[in-house]
């Protein structure tokens, strides 16, 4: 029985096309973004964009709330821009959503609003990442702290046993 064909095409490496995902040689996608990287992708993809459109006699929109390209942040965060979404609409939004006290409900990402497609409220999720920011950096520096004592008391280890 000959071999099948299409078999053998699946294990050849294909150069990566625009909007084609990395997999891995399971065909299960890459690791997906972290909160805080999905965050950081659109603070620095849109960062110049806030206030909004200027003027040269006056400041920026008093807008909060940019579009955004979910695609185009997917293609930076190597991911499909459906799971992007999701992860914008049904969790981080609805993780960060808050109610003000006249009632008016502050959400991190919108559907349609004014018109606009795809909207994030940008200093929310600049205050947003700030946080993830800041607990990142104390997870790092407890990180830190465990290897040094790890490494320490392994040395103590070694000098105890190599003095015995």
């Amino acid at each position: 029985m000959p071999p099948n064909p299409s078999f053998h095409r699946t294990l050849r490496k294909k150069p990566r096309k625009a909007g084609e995902f990395r997999r891995s040689p399971l065909g299960v996608m890459s690791k997906l973004p972290t909160d805080r990287q999905v965050l950081r992708c659109i603070f620095e993809m849109y960062e110049s964009s806030y206030p909004g459109r200027t003027s040269a006699e006056s400041k920026g929109e008093n807008d909060p709330y940019l579009p955004i390209d979910i695609t185009e942040v997917a293609k930076r965060l190597d991911c499909k821009p459906e799971l992007l979404f999701g992860r914008l609409y049904y969790y981080l939004d609805a993780r960060h959503r808050y109610k003000q006290d006249n009632d008016a409900i502050v959400s991190l990402f919108q559907l349609n609003l004014q018109g606009k497609r795809h909207c994030v409220h940008f200093p929310f999720l600049a205050s947003i990442l700030a946080g993830h920011e800041e607990e990142h950096k104390r997870n790092s520096w407890s990180l830190a702290v465990s290897i040094v004592a790890l490494v320490l008391s392994v040395g103590a280890i070694l000098a105890q046993v190599l003095t015995a």
